[in-house]
Parts: C-alpha cells; structure tokens; sequence
C-alpha cells in the first residue's frame, strides 16, 4: 500500500487558499504537507505505535500556509509553510527516522514543507507569491494511504496527536 506521513491544514486555512481560484489542479480535498513519503507497506498498522512515540515528544505547531513555488520549470506548483518550521522538520526527520527503524525506506532528501496546489506549472506560481493563509495548530500526524486508480484518492488510515511539551530528541 503506498502510504506518506502528513498534517492536514483545518478547513478555514484550506477553504482560505482554495477560494483564491474557482477551479485547482490538484483537489483541495486531498491537501496536506507531507512530512515523509513512505512508498509501499505492505503493513502499515505496524507504525502506529512507533509513531506515537515519536508524536508524544513533539509539541502541535503554530503554522501558516505562505508565497509559493515551483520545483523545477514545469513541475510541481506549491504553497509554502510558515511558523515552526524548526519543530515541523524535527518532527518529519524523528517520523522518518522511527520508519527507517521498522524496515521502511524513507527517503533521505533535505525536507522542505510545503503543499501541492498543482502540477506542470499551473496555476502560475506566481500569482500565489504574496500569498499568507491565516495561522493554524498543526496537532496531529495522520498515517494516509494513497491509491491513484481509478482515480487519486487519500484514506487516512491513523491520527496520531501530537502531545510533547517541547521537541526532545532521539528515538
């Protein structure tokens, strides 16, 4: 099963940045910023309980959908994130790390927080540049499983509170 690791913007912080256009690439319904792509597990239920270890010494986190980009010319269009950045990298880094550990191969690249709006450089990147959403707790991680046919669609599998005072680290 392919599966990521994502917090979820509220509804008032998605309905803000989707009500800037009348039509998106990608569906506002599926999205989120992912904090570790996973790929295929066969098993997902046997992450639940190291990410709640993990989600138990991580703080929720103030944030903030803002300006935008694209990586690569024509490649994927995205919203940028705001706030404690620094807790939400601590957080993707101890959520890959604690997969790494059950045998998972998450990738290794440098995490840059961000959501997906589109794809092939539409909508023009641009025209979001100066966009700042409203701030909002990101207070729980969700295990989601990703099927692409017949069409994209996103389950959420677990929800994982985020319950730590402050971020410490190790495993």
């Amino acid at each position: 099963m392919r599966t990521f690791l994502a917090v979820r913007p509220p509804a008032e912080a998605l309905d803000h940045l989707s009500g800037l256009r009348t039509s998106w690439p990608a569906a506002p319904e599926r999205w989120h910023v992912t904090l570790a792509f996973l790929g295929e597990v066969a098993e997902p239920s046997r992450l639940v309980e190291p990410l709640v270890a993990v989600c138990a010494r991580h703080r929720p986190l103030s944030l903030r959908l803002a300006g935008s980009g694209a990586f690569g010319r024509g490649g994927p269009v995205w919203v940028g994130v705001e706030g404690d950045r620094a807790g939400l990298t601590a957080l993707a880094e101890d959520l890959g790390e604690a997969c790494r550990r059950q045998g998972v191969d998450v990738e290794r690249r440098p995490y840059r927080p961000h959501l997906t709006v589109g794809r092939r450089g539409h909508p023009d990147p641009r025209l979001l540049a100066d966009y700042a959403g409203p701030w909002w707790t990101a207070d729980e991680v969700e295990l989601v499983a990703s099927r692409l046919r017949p069409t994209v669609r996103h389950d959420v599998l677990h929800r994982v509170p985020l319950t730590g005072l402050s971020r410490t680290s190790g495993p």
